[in-house]
């Protein structure tokens, strides 16, 4: 990556799932919103640390150590309150923001030995790094029951409102060479290195900061 923008990296190791659209998707739902609360941990870090993020006022993340003269009143990043959640995506469709994504995976198998296919599981990652859609999307018809935000998740820090506001992904695979911990089948398992570069597509002064 490069250029204009500001980047940052994400990163993932355990289990991941093919996206599948059949009657187990309630159940795929909660390993979704699994991998949604890794990301949410490190966006929210991101958010008290990157100097873009960190000056914008948000009532909800703590500011108390940025000073009052270099905070950004009319905030481009909003909450968005659904399904019990107050969500809070960096890129949004009324912000002017957009996104691009470079993956490495590492994964067992060697090249064109793979036991999965990279298309769905790449699904399944586009599902964790935006919001839910609805309470099926949060475990709604399962024996666990639908998912309530935790004390530490209020805000719930996603990447992106609408995984369409994904404009470019570029993906490279690899070996997976150290066995990842506590996943039993180790065909399910990866590693994710996510570059993300947060861009706006329409420039304007409340986003300015991300150009």
């Amino acid at each position: 990556m490069g250029g204009a923008g500001v980047e940052f990296r994400l990163t993932y190791e355990g289990m991941l799932l093919a996206h599948r659209n059949d009657k187990r998707l309630p159940q795929r739902s909660l390993h979704v919103h699994a991998i949604r609360k890794k990301f949410q941990t490190q966006l929210k870090n991101l958010w008290r640390s990157h100097p873009v993020l960190a000056h914008l006022e948000h009532p909800l993340i703590d500011l108390s150590v940025i000073a009052p003269h270099t905070k950004i009143e009319d905030n481009p990043v909003k909450s968005i309150e659904r399904y019990g959640y107050s969500w809070l995506p960096i890129v949004q469709r009324n912000n002017g923001l957009v996104c691009e994504l470079d993956i490495l995976m590492l994964r067992e198998g060697s090249p064109g030995g793979a036991l999965h296919d990279i298309d769905n599981r790449l699904k399944t990652v586009f599902d964790a790094l935006r919001m839910a859609n609805g309470p099926q999307e949060l475990g709604a018809g399962t024996p666990h029951g639908e998912q309530v935000a935790g004390p530490d998740e209020m805000p719930f820090c996603v990447l992106v409102e609408d995984d369409r506001l994904i404009t470019k992904v570029s993906v490279a695979t690899d070996m997976l060479l150290e066995p990842v911990p506590d996943v039993e089948d180790q065909n399910d398992a990866v590693r994710l290195v996510i570059g993300v570069t947060v861009r706006p597509y329409h420039v304007h002064l409340d986003n300015l900061a991300f150009s």
